[in-house]
């Protein structure tokens, strides 16, 4: 139960420091190549999952959101037992 904690606080501490960093005139524009950038111009990235200005932050969320809610099934399979 404590790993699950410490997952969902650096998970809030990711999306606070996306939301400070996205609008600075730090962030560089990341090239993704012309795979990448046709998976950023699909539905889900151009609609649906849009939070941030900066493209690279959105797909960084969404595997920070896949890892949160993958976590328990992972923890739960492979929870050790301690005899």
């Amino acid at each position: 139960m404590r790993n699950w904690f410490i997952n969902v606080g650096f998970f809030l501490v990711l999306i606070l420091v996306l939301a400070i960093v996205d609008n600075t005139p730090f962030v560089t524009d990341f090239e993704f190549g012309s795979f990448g950038n046709e998976i950023l111009q699909t539905k889900l990235f151009t609609e649906w999952f849009n939070f941030y200005n900066n493209a690279f932050f959105n797909v960084v969320l969404l595997f920070a959101l896949m890892h949160i809610i993958l976590f328990p099934f992972y923890s739960i399979k492979f929870k050790r037992t301690n005899k």
